[in-house]
């Protein structure tokens, strides 16, 4: 069974440069959107597309659709980067003593921001958490 996985994963890679071909639509909605970026890698995803890429000294991901519409972005922001409520009702949640380990913000069609933390708490605890634009925790 091993060997099987094995010789299908490296099938996949074989083949993954024949998938990597983006359609006109998703490129053309990328660069309308983001036309300030550097260092783009595109990759595809069940349905989508996914693009990484710096742009204003952040590193961020957007997802496409097959049309072109944008399905959301994600900015990589450090803990400094974390509006001053979040780090506040970070630091009085339950999760308040644990190591923050990384940061992003997110965008969604329609929708204000949201921030998620994902926060360790030895070698073996983590746990992601989401605070909407108001900083209020919204799992956990």
């Amino acid at each position: 069974m091993k060997k099987f996985f094995v010789m299908m994963l490296s099938a996949a890679l074989i083949a993954a440069p024949a998938f990597a071909k983006i359609p006109a639509k998703v490129t053309s909605a990328f660069q309308a959107r983001y036309t300030a970026a550097a260092n783009l890698e595109w990759s595809r995803m069940v349905g989508s597309y996914k693009a990484s890429f710096d742009m204003g000294g952040y590193r961020l991901q957007a997802r496409f659709d097959r049309k072109g519409r944008w399905l959301g972005s994600e900015k990589m922001i450090g803990k400094e980067g974390l509006p001053a409520t979040v780090r506040d009702n970070f630091r009085k949640s339950a999760y308040g003593r644990w190591e923050i380990k990384s940061t992003y913000e997110e965008y969604l069609p329609n929708e204000m921001p949201s921030y998620h933390i994902t926060a360790a708490k030895g070698d073996f605890k983590r746990k992601s958490l989401m605070f909407d634009h108001r900083g209020q925790l919204m799992n956990g």
